[in-house]
């Protein structure tokens, strides 16, 4: 799955954009805590990763007010970065998660 190229040249508001951040980083950790996604990745690293990774979305959750709706209409990115993620995870699966799906996905 190749990254939405709508998301590349949309023009966000600063609130939009930390709502797209904020889903982007929640599904990485997501994706890269996982049990499948231990066995091909170094741990120490790893977990580097997933710590930087939720000190990150604990800071944009911060950000953005409870109840903000930061997209509305038919052209919401936040729906191409969920495709995105879900297409990303269905290539693991159907691959079993193999270290050749992992390079791939990296």
């Amino acid at each position: 799955p190749f990254f939405p190229a709508s998301l590349l040249h949309h023009n966000l508001q600063p609130h939009q954009a930390a709502a797209t951040a904020l889903r982007i980083l929640q599904h990485l950790f997501h994706t890269l805590s996982s049990n499948s996604t231990r066995q091909h990745w170094p741990g120490q690293a790893r977990n580097h990763l997933l710590n930087k990774l939720q000190h990150h979305i604990h800071h944009l959750e911060q950000c953005l007010p409870d109840n903000a709706t930061p997209f509305k209409g038919p052209r919401n990115p936040l729906l191409a970065i969920n495709k995105y993620f879900r297409d990303i995870h269905l290539f693991l699966h159907a691959h079993n998660h193999s270290a050749c799906a992992w390079d791939h996905v990296r």
